[in-house]
């Protein structure tokens, strides 16, 4: 078994130039005004999946010559996050705040911000 070639997607993410130039410029790549107003409002969006990495460049390369602005990810790599989940935060009792920068941290004997010593301040 072969190493899996790793993926790539390029994610259009604003415009740099004009819409209106914009437009044009991807027209004659093949890309319908329609599409790329949908792209253009739910950006940032992804253009192109399943790209190896020197097609994604080539690709990314040509939206920002026609005037948009473009993101390579790596595919797959974003699968996995975990959604943030305010109930993991760390409880109250175990924060502190440093006296000397009002830095809010959990409880330790030096200030993660400003190194002050903080375990005789409570």
């Amino acid at each position: 078994m072969g190493k899996a070639i790793k993926k790539y997607r390029a994610i259009f993410v604003g415009l740099i130039s004009d819409a209106e130039d914009f437009k044009k410029n991807m027209a004659r790549l093949g890309i319908s005004s329609s599409a790329l107003d949908k792209y253009i409002k739910n950006a940032p969006a992804v253009l192109k999946n399943n790209l190896t990495l020197p097609d994604a460049r080539k690709y990314a390369e040509v939206i920002i010559n026609a005037g948009g602005l473009v993101n390579i990810q790596e595919t797959g790599k974003f699968s996995k996050v975990e959604p943030f989940n305010a109930k993991k935060n760390i409880p109250n009792h175990n924060l502190t705040v440093c006296p000397n920068c009002g830095f809010k941290q959990t409880k330790t004997n030096y200030c993660i911000r400003c190194g002050i010593e903080l375990s005789h301040h409570h």
